[in-house]
């Protein structure tokens, strides 16, 4: 060997790690001072400074997952030298609004907005923006909240039951098989929730709605392999209806299967480098796939499975595309939200189909008041007690953010017509969620006061959260009990009617779940009736010592 070769090796190793030096050099961003009054952990900083081409952030409420997110976000900016299409987006508009909000605070955002093309928005208004481009003009913009889904939802009621109606007097139905006959619980409802679910999942051909397992969808009505065929012939109808009634229509959930349908009709100039994703379990499932579809080299989402208030899917990420096993899961454990007295009560809520977080796992940076649940035999006496406390925050607290959540979710005129938004609105500025994004500054000493539906806060934090409508007719929803009721006709004593039902109480255990935990400081969660045993059930999952009862004897409940 030459005496010339130790000499040649060693310069090879100092000129490696000199490259590897100036690669991690390069990857590293400072995040100290971006967001005001914001310092990530060193768990965060962790998560923000990993590169993978698909990466998970999951975490509990208020474990920073959106904020680490945004992050993530600042630092592609930053670190891209050349021109890139970025993508930040979710389900809905106000989380959106409120992502635009906190990244505006940063002043090096503003220093390097005009490098990259950034489009913070809906998964639904980015689909419509992308579907004009290829020649659907169809394609129409929306400001996704519960009252324009439930608005849609409306429309598409009124057409299945005409549709239902119209097929179950024809000839064709009577010449059916008898196995392939529908029941008679099978009416609009039914019929509209199958269309919507099939859409979301992607079972659009008879033989994958035929061959497909029906996770998510309830087992009432029943539903048999030959019933499907008629569904499935119904469906197609449907959609004659949405092209020759309805000039070619598209329902919500048409949006993505026409993005992947049309992949290869998108330019690449049209699709994104990157794309970051919050609350990612809101996503349908054709949605998610959509967007790992239109990624060119990056795609991280963060999400939490307990949040998840809308439809299920039978889907894997895995099946869709999102490879996220190893490292590239990452877990926050520390909540940086909520005290760790908001968050024992919020934890002890029991759920069916999520591993609850270990108490003694999570990691809280405060401590505070233990929440609070008080009985009004009236109204009028709940509402004068909101309007004390709400003058007590802004004399000791005046730049506190403070949100009132009621379960009438979209039904607008309920939400006009309720005490307490008026008494609200005598007595200081509210906005509601129609008025979030362009009146809710996060910059004024004195914000307003937020007054909305428990689906429409998710994502979003305030320091002092009242929930008011804590009895049994909201959680869980009486509307939500009434139509499984419908739907099971004379089967309400079977396992499968209890199966659903159990579902049901789950989901609104979620909606609870997601109300409680929006606050930082301080919960208070407040209800009338005529007598204190109209309490929502779900205060048997609490333990006793874990809030402090007012108007109600707590130790009938107490575990």
């Amino acid at each position: 060997m030459s005496l010339m070769q130790p000499t040649i090796n060693l310069h090879k190793k100092r000129l490696d790690f000199a490259k590897k030096s100036a690669r991690a050099w390069q990857n590293y961003f400072d995040a100290h001072g971006l967001l005001p009054n914001i310092t990530l952990s060193a768990e965060q900083i962790s998560v923000v400074q990993q590169e993978e081409e698909q990466m998970l952030i999951n975490g509990s409420a208020g474990s920073g997952k959106s904020l680490t997110l945004l992050y993530k976000l600042l630092k592609v900016m930053e670190q891209e030298n050349d021109p890139r299409r970025i993508l930040y987006c979710s389900f809905n508009t106000t989380l959106i609004e409120d992502a635009r909000k906190r990244v505006a605070q940063s002043q090096r955002f503003h220093e390097m907005k005009d490098k990259h093309t950034l489009h913070m928005t809906t998964f639904h208004n980015m689909a419509a923006e992308l579907l004009r481009e290829i020649g659907f003009k169809n394609a129409e913009f929306l400001r996704v909240n519960l009252q324009n889904i439930r608005r849609y939802e409306d429309a598409i009621i009124r057409r299945t039951i005409a549709l239902v109606d119209s097929f179950m007097d024809s000839d064709e139905y009577q010449q059916l098989p008898p196995e392939q006959k529908l029941y008679k619980t099978h009416v609009g409802t039914f019929l509209m929730d199958e269309i919507l679910w099939m859409k979301a999942n992607g079972f659009i051909t008879e033989q994958s709605y035929y061959d497909c397992e029906r996770s998510g969808r309830g087992n009432n009505p029943r539903l048999t392999k030959e019933q499907r065929r008629t569904i499935f012939h119904l469906y197609k109808q449907y959609q004659e209806l949405l092209k020759k009634q309805f000039h070619n229509y598209l329902d919500l959930e048409d949006y993505a299967l026409l993005l992947l349908k049309h992949l290869e009709d998108i330019p690449e100039s049209l699709k994104y480098d990157y794309i970051f994703v919050d609350e990612v379990q809101d996503l349908q499932a054709m949605q998610l796939k959509a967007l790992i579809g239109l990624v060119k080299k990056s795609i991280v989402v963060s999400g939490d499975p307990k949040q998840r208030i809308y439809r299920r899917s039978p889907f894997s990420y895995r099946e869709l595309g999102l490879h996220i096993e190893g490292r590239k899961t990452r877990n926050l454990r520390t909540n940086y939200r909520s005290t760790k007295e908001i968050m024992k009560l919020a934890s002890s809520l029991q759920f069916l189909d999520e591993e609850n977080d270990r108490f003694d796992d999570q990691r809280f940076v405060r401590e505070g008041k233990k929440p609070s649940i008080y009985y009004f035999p009236h109204a009028k006496e709940l509402n004068h007690h909101l309007i004390r406390q709400v003058k007590d925050i802004h004399r000791h607290d005046p730049e506190a953010t403070i949100a009132v959540i009621h379960r009438h979710d979209a039904d607008g005129h309920l939400i006009r017509q309720c005490p307490v938004f008026q008494e609200l609105n005598r007595n200081f500025d509210v906005v509601t969620v129609s008025q979030y994004g362009k009146r809710f500054d996060l910059n004024k000493q004195k914000k307003p006061i937020f007054f909305t539906d428990a689906f429409s806060v998710k994502g979003l934090e305030f320091d002092y959260v009242f929930l008011i409508h804590f009895d049994r007719e909201h959680y869980p929803n009486k509307k939500r009990i009434e139509d499984l009721n419908k739907r099971a006709g004379d089967n309400k004593n079977s396992d499968s009617y209890n199966a659903d039902y159990d579902a049901i109480l789950n989901d609104e255990k979620k909606v609870l779940y997601v109300a409680v935990t929006r606050a930082k400081k301080e919960v208070q969660l407040m209800y009338t009736g005529r007598t204190f045993r109209s309490i929502s059930p779900f205060v048997r999952d609490f333990y006793r010592a874990d809030y402090d009862a007012f108007g109600f004897d707590s130790v009938i409940y107490s575990k």
